[in-house]
């Protein structure tokens, strides 16, 4: 699926409405500013567990925003490079710009918290790709379906397929035993049903598959797919249920917003918006596959592309080593000024168009703007770090926070310097941000989960390339 979502990337989950002028100062130079088009940005909390009070649709109107209870997961809600990003939460934005307000986003710590925040009033809507059963039916309010699935049997290639549900019989299968995906095994003879813990999201489940820590799971067909194009090693087999609607979930007798929300998704279906989202979360071929370990070639003028003489020149102005950002151009584009990514990042530096806007990029396919604001971000997200003396060093932590956002690698340095190492070297910090990717230490950091080798394995790779880069071509133009 794409590079990376390097994607997905990285997962965001912060703390609470106190840090709020904190949140949006951080957004907005990760964005590079603000957009104009959406929503206004709302804060990103976890859940308290506190009693609030459930409000009206004209409550929710007169405050100013929305709570959307959701998932920090691969689709529903992550943040990929400083942006926020999600199904749920580009359509969360589109109902609060519907009502005029803002949209803000409430991470539950499990699957099983999420019914209880909502009855509870802590938040206003579930947006989640939930499943539409008729034990939930009994508990809220469902809007249209906006979707469909069916349950398929995962696991990893070299494991004894499974053709029918038949064969589970005698096999462990994890799921959580909160997930609709327990009670559908529970129908099947013989099946050894194994519980994992109920904050485990589907995508936590699927890569202990592709590791070989599980041999068998449950997956929606929609996210099988993602994550089959993720971790080719997986497999994603036959269904086991019966199609299932997926919708968005008010608490009972909350009509006025469930009119609401099926409005805004109505007005989508006539035209191409709901399909495009779709598509881009749940078929675009995201470059989440490792990268081809292609050979680099440098010939003996010292030529690495056909960009040198500008990278040199604005490498120069900020006094970075340019076979340095060479590396990173080729990282992100192959050097080819018309890449354009899943998400619509765009040229050379594979820039979100947001972010173009607010560096002053106008055609992100001209190499030149490409180039020249590319720079400029990897110059605001190295002086995030100016802590750290050595520059090359600096430029890795900026290459892990142009990938993730610096939020995770802020946290990943945290935890550094709480585990006695140093956390002005990012060989140090990088396992670190590995350990973000546990849900049980990403619950205790500022900016949650984060799949943690998309980032490292990104600088790994233009580390490798740099260094091939110093070792055949010089620092300096050959001088005639």
């Amino acid at each position: 699926m794409r590079t990376a979502l390097c994607l997905l990337a990285c997962l965001l989950a912060v703390p609470a409405r106190a840090q709020d002028d904190d949140d949006r100062a951080t957004a907005q130079m990760e964005s590079g500013g603000d957009n104009e088009d959406a929503a206004p940005e709302g804060i990103v909390s976890r859940a308290s567990g506190r009693p609030d009070h459930p409000r009206s649709l004209e409550e929710i109107v007169k405050s100013g925003y929305i709570r959307v209870l959701t998932r920090n997961n691969d689709t529903s809600f992550f943040i990929y490079r400083g942006h926020r990003m999600g199904f749920d939460y580009e359509l969360g934005k589109k109902l609060a710009q519907s009502l005029g307000i803002r949209v803000d986003m409430i991470i539950t710590n499990g699957w099983q918290d999420m019914l209880p925040a909502l009855l509870k009033g802590e938040g206003d809507v579930i947006a989640a790709e939930m499943t539409v059963t008729p034990d939930r039916k009994k508990e809220v309010l469902f809007a249209e379906p906006w979707g469909h699935t069916r349950e398929v049997i995962v696991w990893k290639d070299g494991s004894p397929p499974i053709k029918s549900a038949q064969d589970l019989a005698g096999k462990e299968v994890h799921v959580r035993k909160g997930s609709t995906y327990y009670a559908t095994l529970q129908t099947i003879p013989g099946v050894i049903i194994k519980a994992v813990p109920e904050d485990w999201e589907t995508d936590t489940i699927l890569q202990a598959v592709s590791k070989g820590e599980i041999v068998y799971t449950v997956a929606d067909d929609l996210l099988a797919n993602i994550h089959t194009a993720y971790w080719d090693n997986l497999v994603a087999g036959p269904p086991i249920s019966e199609e299932r609607d997926l919708a968005w979930a008010v608490r009972p007798g909350d009509v006025k917003l469930r009119k609401a929300i099926d409005d805004v998704f109505r007005d989508l279906r006539k035209k191409p918006d709901f399909n495009i989202l779709k598509k881009k979360y749940f078929e675009a071929e995201r470059s989440l596959k490792k990268e081809r370990k292609d050979k680099f070639y440098a010939s003996e003028t010292g030529t690495l592309s056909p960009y040198d003489p500008l990278v040199r020149k604005y490498a120069e102005q900020h006094g970075f080593d340019w076979r340095l950002v060479a590396a990173q151009i080729y990282q992100e584009s192959r050097f080819d000024p018309q890449r354009k990514s899943w998400v619509g990042a765009l040229g050379l530096f594979q820039i979100m168009p947001a972010t173009a806007k607010g560096l002053g990029i106008h055609d992100a396919t001209d190499p030149e703007q490409s180039i020249r604001g590319g720079l400029k971000y990897m110059q605001q997200l190295s002086d995030h770090y100016k802590d750290v003396p050595d520059a090359i060093e600096r430029y890795r932590f900026a290459l892990a926070a142009y990938n993730t956002g610096f939020g995770h690698v802020d946290d990943a340095r945290h935890l550094t310097k709480a585990g006695r190492k140093d956390p002005a070297h990012w060989r140090e910090v990088a396992p670190f941000l590995l350990k973000l990717s546990d849900r049980k230490v990403a619950k205790k950091a500022r900016f949650g989960f984060c799949r943690g080798t998309e980032p490292v394995d990104y600088v790994r790779h233009i580390d490798e390339r740099y260094t091939g880069y110093a070792q055949l071509v010089p620092l300096t133009a050959k001088k005639d």
